[in-house]
């Protein structure tokens, strides 16, 4: 190797930094000889420090690149030009995928490790990067405390125009956050993360975000912790009892600090209208039926039973919402809590149902402008319990057309036991909207009072559907029929083919006949003189018939109900709006 002139210092750098590259193309030990003759000629001379870096981390040797990248960050007076270096460090890291430079990372020393992020979080100008680069040094050293990243996260003016902030803050720095000297700033927090958590259970297409709402209740423990909140509250779980927790919620009523109840019930009543409105689907809140010769439900709490697909978190929801609600100093701070939420989109469709659950019918009533299937029925629904006849059959009638092409299946909840108050959510199906209007349309008939054959053969056939849901109107109406001594429909042979109904009729036609007269052939098959069915006459040809047409009536059995149903009522919608 030529001797080297110190004195011509800048030449000889270059010129040993020439040949180690060189070097490096044929021969690493030849490429490293020159680097270690270089940095012992010129210890302090960054120039060569930093290409002995680069060759090591070319050369893809973690340790040795650790070492050189160390000895080169060491010097304050290094660190602007290692700026560009630090930044792909820092972007690496962020990425939080192994590679070279994270690796090389691991094998640096806490206090270095400490200047190379502090230096790339006072180098960042863009609000985002530099809060994102604080957040990573503050998860490689949580000592630091996160006080400062969270206020400048929460002051930050794009936090309400872009998600990325809230995201920042909600998501992965309260995590990291252990204490806060300020009440005030900690429930500034916790209504941030509660804005966000809701507004990403609705709004987010992506759903990245594992159990957002434990997450949630991960910020509501800090708070908590701070203000000795009862545990129970502030830690529910997937696991824990809806109406245990809504019973701790009842304790906290009459406190002096309203705080605990207005955040832990905010949360519980954000959660529980959440899996309700996840849970409920297409299905709309229905006043429904009761049966008192059934017996009461076992699953009933207090005076209103709700039944359906999401009845339970509804109800918590709803029972929720009265709580806080249950005075004016209560309800006048969840207004202002509220009011601090960007978006409410719990609100949609809830305060309706809430109408419906409070018995408020001129809230529940949808506007006399909006006329769709949903709106029908619901009007169907309103008008039946304020015993609005009329118009509750004008809105069945005219929900007919619109019905879904879904049929679904009958509803085993549509009528309870007992004389509560029953409510259900009604699955938006052909066969249980059918299902109802049945229902309805046999209790109309009922209760108009009228006892004439015609009235009772239409509830004959209405009860078909949702057979035996109406089995006791049914043996109700056989005792009248015997008591009269005979009954006349001739609707029979056209809309009833129910296998159960036809068999009773069959029975009182073979059994009962000396002391009741049937008229229910169609008229085809009637004698001259309109002969009435019946064993008062020993007309052979007259049983004969009966006979047949009740074959070609079990015959039928198969046949769509539904269909006809819908065929019946629209067929006889003169005849009901006549007997209102």
């Amino acid at each position: 190797m030529p001797a080297l002139d110190v004195n011509t210092m800048e030449c000889d750098e270059d010129y040993i930094i020439s040949r180690a590259k060189e070097a490096q193309k044929y021969n690493i030990h030849s490429a490293k000889a020159w680097m270690i003759t270089a940095k012992t000629l010129f210890p302090t001379n960054f120039k060569i420090q930093f290409e002995a870096y680069l060759m090591e981390k070319q050369s893809g040797n973690v340790q040795e690149a650790a070492e050189c990248f160390s000895s080169l960050i060491g010097s304050r007076q290094n660190l602007p030009n290692l700026l560009p270096e630090i930044s792909l460090i820092a972007n690496a890291l962020k990425t939080n995928e192994p590679c070279f430079l994270s690796q090389m990372f691991d094998k640096i020393s806490p206090d270095i490790q400490l200047i190379i992020l502090k230096t790339s979080v006072e180098n960042s100008d863009d609000t985002m990067e530099h809060c994102r680069l604080l957040l990573l040094l503050l998860k490689k050293f949580p000592q630091l405390g996160v006080d400062s990243l969270v206020k400048t996260l929460i002051n930050a003016e794009k936090f309400f125009c872009d998600n990325r902030y809230a995201r920042l803050l909600v998501v992965e720095t309260l995590p990291l956050l252990s204490s806060l000297e300020s009440p005030r700033l900690l429930q500034r927090l916790l209504v941030k993360a509660i804005d966000f958590y809701n507004t990403y259970v609705y709004e987010e297409n992506e759903h990245d975000i594992s159990d957002p709402w434990q997450r949630l209740y991960g910020v509501l423990d800090l708070l908590g912790r701070q203000l000795s909140w009862d545990t129970y509250l502030v830690t529910y779980s997937n696991t824990l009892n809806k109406e245990t927790y809504f019973q701790k919620l009842l304790t906290l009523r009459g406190a002096e600090d309203c705080r605990q109840l207005l955040y832990c019930g905010l949360v519980f009543f954000l959660r529980s209208l959440h899996e309700q409105k996840s849970l409920k689907g297409n299905h709309i809140l229905i006043e429904s039926l009761v049966d008192p010769d059934l017996p009461p439900s076992k699953r009933r709490k207090g005076e209103i039973e709700v039944t359906g697909l999401s009845a339970h978190q509804f109800q918590s929801a709803a029972n929720c919402w009265e709580l806080l609600h249950s005075n004016d100093v209560i309800s006048r701070e969840f207004s202002k809590l509220t009011s601090q939420l960007q978006t409410k989109p719990w609100l949609d469709g809830f305060t309706e149902e809430l109408a419906v659950y409070r018995g408020q019918y001129d809230e529940a009533m949808p506007p006399t402008n909006i006329s769709n299937l949903t709106s029908n029925i619901v009007r169907t629904s309103i008008n039946y319990s304020q015993k609005n006849y009329i118009p509750c059959v004008e809105n069945i009638l005219a929900s007919l057309p619109l019905l879904p092409s879904i049929e679904g299946g009958l509803e085993p909840d549509l009528i309870v036991g007992g004389k509560h108050r029953h409510l259900h959510f009604l699955p938006m199906t052909k066969v249980a909207i059918m299902h109802y209007f049945c229902s309805l349309l046999i209790r109309i008939l009922l209760n108009t009072g009228n006892t004439a054959d015609l009235t009772y053969g239409h509830m004959l056939v209405l009860m078909q559907l949702g057979w035996p849901q109406e089995e006791s109107i049914f043996l109700h109406i056989l005792d009248i029929i015997r008591q009269k001594g005979g009954f006349h429909y001739h609707l029979f042979s056209a809309f009833i083919i129910h296998l159960d109904i036809l068999e009773e009729f069959s029975y009182i036609w073979n059994e009962q006949g000396k002391n009741v007269v049937l008229d229910i052939l169609p008229n085809s098959q009637q004698h001259l003189g309109q002969r009435r069915i019946g064993t008062r006459g020993a007309d052979k040809g007259v049983k004969e018939d009966f006979k047949q047409a009740m074959k070609a009536q079990v015959a039928r059995a198969n046949e769509s109900i539904l269909n006809l149903m819908i065929q019946f009522i629209t067929s006889e919608r003169s005849y009901l709006m006549q007997i209102l």
